[in-house]
């Protein structure tokens, strides 16, 4: 029996021999630029205010003052293409966390980082987990067994790589015509959608299949096997930074276009978005069904559609950040609907396992009727209910079955244990919080957890091991000073 090898991805510049052109117009455009080294970009020196906080940048560097301590920390990789931000990065011992700060451009400043607005004090141990590269990067090669910890290069392209819109292309490399490549404008329209909206589409909740992870998803296959997406009704002006494709769904045009419009209407995916060939073809596609002779009011002859009715807005969901509006909106002043806590399917099948899992997602207790009859119980599943169960004899035995599943989960590890400890057995809570570390040392429920159970000079080391990947962490400074060494 013959066995055929599937094929695997190796990169962009294995399409440049044949299709240079497209290469280097396509290595242009803000989603092949949306990740890198930190080193492929240039940062002029600053010097800013964010969330309360003053910090520096410079030389690649992110420097800031906490408790009289002078701290400095590398910024090692950057997200973002520059078009609307970047953030960025910081590697401790292959384990990534998001930095606190981010360069906006339309108001061309920095700030604080989305989620970050409110914090006190600088947190430097929000970990980087695999589905948070997945929009940004190409190859994410993630550690087994940890959270937030990867190879020597944590990914092996920056940006979105040719194979993650026309699959991978190890066979189409080996005998081009026995092997083609996907081509999205060819495909279906739910397959050809996928292709964009496996980035372009975040919902309110994106809930993964059982036993399906979204980082596994190629082009050419359906997204909605992969996961379910949700949505809230809300008003026109509730942008999101990745609601592309929920609001051109919502807009006039596509109730009436149906499948004939799509993403690659407007956009050409090799050129830059702000090109004039993408301002032409999203005007040639604009007159195709509207007369500009039959628009009220006076027009210049050279004023496109778009610049009016798709304009770019500011995102409730990503600081400062300003993207283009893809609603399609005749009036702005006059939303079309009121908001609602109400969730809907978007994309996929909706069930007791989907909807409950969206729900207890955004904190919402109609979760637990929900969960409670899911098919599957899978350990996703299992791991919700025990956040929302009150008893702890069933709490336990929940999370312990999800440990059974998964050994890696961290929130099941650190609250287990936190069960065990208030049952007085200590011994085996120290041992799920030392497993907790291992997946990502920089957990400080479970740092701090630790140091009350050890002896003091062993929490001392616990504390100051932790302050390596979280300097900035004003608490653990703290504790050190009431907990000086012999």
């Amino acid at each position: 029996m013959l066995l055929f090898a599937a094929a695997v991805a190796i990169g962009s510049q294995a399409c440049r021999p044949c299709h240079s052109a497209i290469v280097d117009s396509y290595a242009q455009t803000p989603m092949a630029r949306s990740s890198g080294p930190i080193e492929a970009i240039s940062l002029s020196p600053a010097s800013f205010t964010a969330a309360g906080q003053r910090y520096q940048v410079s030389k690649n560097q992110l420097s800031f003052k906490e408790a009289g301590a002078d701290i400095v920390v590398p910024m090692s990789f950057f997200i973002g293409s520059g078009a609307a931000g970047r953030s960025f990065l910081l590697v401790r011992d292959r384990y990534l966390f998001e930095l606190p700060v981010t360069w906006y451009a339309h108001k061309n400043m920095w700030d604080a980082s989305p989620g970050y607005e409110g914090e006190r004090g600088v947190k430097l141990n929000r970990a980087v987990e695999p589905s948070c590269l997945f929009c940004h990067s190409s190859q994410v090669r993630p550690i087994f067994g940890t959270q937030n910890r990867y190879g020597e290069k944590p990914f092996l392209e920056g940006g979105v790589s040719c194979e993650r819109c026309h699959g991978p292309g190890s066979q189409h490399a080996r005998d081009p015509l026995a092997a083609r490549m996907v081509n999205p404008a060819t495909l279906a329209p739910a397959l050809r959608d996928s292709v964009c909206s496996q980035c372009h589409l975040t919902g309110d909740a994106r809930i993964e299949q059982p036993g399906r992870r979204i980082q596994e998803f190629q082009a050419g296959e359906l997204l909605s096997s992969y996961a379910t997406y949700f949505v809230r009704r809300r008003t026109d002006a509730d942008l999101k930074v990745t609601s592309h494709v929920e609001k051109l769904a919502a807009s006039e045009c596509k109730r009436v276009s149906g499948d004939r419009l799509w993403c690659g209407t407007c956009h050409d995916p090799h050129a830059n978005n702000d090109s004039e060939r993408t301002s032409a073809k999203t005007q040639q596609a604009c007159l195709s069904c509207h007369s500009a002779s039959h628009h009220p009011g006076a027009h210049h002859k050279d004023e496109i559609c778009a610049s009016c009715h798709m304009p770019k807005s500011p995102v409730i969901d990503g600081g400062h950040g300003v993207v283009t509006d893809h609603g399609i909106r005749v009036h702005r002043s006059r939303p079309n609907s009121l908001p609602s806590r109400d969730l809907t399917v978007f994309l996929g099948t909706a069930d007791d396992r989907s909807l409950g899992l969206a729900y207890a997602q955004l904190g919402d207790l109609r979760a637990r009727d929900l969960l409670a009859r899911a098919k599957p119980a899978d350990a996703e599943v299992r791991l919700r209910l025990a956040t929302l169960e009150t008893d702890d004899n069933r709490a336990s035995a929940l999370y312990e079955s999800v440990l059974r599943a998964n050994p890696f989960q961290t929130v099941a590890l650190v609250n287990l244990g936190s069960l065990y400890a208030k049952a007085g057995n200590l011994e085996e809570a120290a041992s799920l919080w030392d497993r907790a570390l291992a997946t990502n040392p920089a957990i400080e429920e479970a740092v701090f957890n630790l140091a009350q159970i050890r002896s003091p000079a062993e929490a001392r080391e616990i504390i100051k091991r932790y302050l390596l990947f979280n300097p900035g962490s004003l608490a653990a400074r703290r504790w050190l000073d009431a907990h000086p060494g012999p």
